[in-house]
């Protein structure tokens, strides 16, 4: 069985295994991540962003078991001479930007939805909030979707 680490890989990259920090840059640049590795730690075998993990868990699920079936967990090496690793699409992939208000306070977030004069953000610790388009900054305001 492989090993499975939840964790902040900021704060946290001193205690991980060497193998969490070899597959850090495949999570992206989000806060928490799931990390999985060999059973020793050692090597890397994914790493998924827990805000991929919220929008769709059974799609997470469904993936690391595939790749974790064509992984020797031991050792790390693919099982198969040629396996297929499913890259997940853009789309699925949230882009985190920083988004700042009239008052000049910004914050880190993915605009998933616009509606009704406000936007959805998507934090990087995997919550939501609704906020006012209006209490945007003009150049934020440009980067909503749609806009």
């Amino acid at each position: 069985m492989g090993v499975v680490v939840f964790a902040n890989s900021r704060t946290d990259s001193g205690a991980l295994p060497a193998g969490a920090m070899e597959v850090r840059a495949k999570g992206g640049n989000t806060i928490p991540m799931v990390f999985v590795t060999t059973a020793d730690g050692a090597k890397g075998i994914d790493a998924i962003p827990y805000a991929t993990l919220k929008n769709d868990m059974r799609k997470s699920v469904r993936t690391l078991r595939s790749t974790l079936e064509e992984t020797d967990v031991l050792g790390g090496e693919p099982l198969a001479e040629n396996p297929e690793t499913e890259e997940p699409p853009s789309a699925d992939i949230p882009k985190f930007i920083t988004w700042t208000n009239t008052a000049g306070k910004s914050i880190q977030a993915a605009a998933s939805k616009v509606q009704d004069g406000k936007v959805l953000f998507l934090l990087p610790n995997g919550k939501t909030v609704w906020y006012d388009i209006s209490k945007l900054s003009g150049k934020s305001k440009d980067n909503l979707p749609g806009e």
